[in-house]
């Protein structure tokens, strides 16, 4: 395995994982030490992988550390209330009902997100997220990249009749 080329891979993409790990809960330390996680694996593991399909294969390696932890708490999710932002709210001259209606619309879309398909959230939150192409996306997932357009066509459609679901 050229190290250039994994310097580069890591240079570039731990940081997406890093944020797509966060935008599903993860915890700062927990994200960090499952993407470096997944580096390890793919070092040790490399040998059967293409160059081409490292990123792909590192970012399967990064889920499935995450859902084995995610079974090793029981799945529990931990929300903190981020003192210096609830305080700044207040202080600041920003509308407070603004302020709560755009906090409860996240809570809304996080819930409807948890009720579609695994794959369609995926899919959902590499493009609106992290603001990942078509072409990115079809590089961190291994796919071809028409299958990630029809998919987020499908993905769009799911939630947005989730969504209805929801407010009706």
């Amino acid at each position: 395995m050229d190290s250039r080329l994994l310097l580069e891979l890591y240079k570039k993409q731990a940081k997406m994982i890093y944020f797509y790990l966060k935008k599903n809960g993860c915890s700062h330390e927990d994200a960090e030490d499952i993407v470096q996680e997944s580096y390890t694996k793919y070092i040790a593991y490399s040998s059967g992988v293409p160059s081409d399909k490292a990123l792909s294969y590192i970012f399967a390696i990064s889920m499935n550390e995450f859902k084995k932890l995610l079974k090793k708490k029981g799945k529990e999710q931990v929300i903190s209330i981020d003192d210096y932002r609830f305080w700044n709210n207040f202080v600041n001259d920003q509308d407070t009902e603004s302020s709560v209606l755009t906090i409860e619309m996240n809570h809304e879309i996080a819930h409807t997100l948890e009720c579609i398909q695994e794959v369609y959230k995926q899919l959902l939150i590499l493009k609106y997220e992290l603001d990942l192409s078509y072409k990115e996306i079809a590089l961190v997932l291994g796919m071809k990249e028409e299958t990630i357009r029809t998919y987020l066509y499908r993905a769009r459609k799911e939630f947005q009749k989730k969504w209805r679901n929801l407010h009706e």
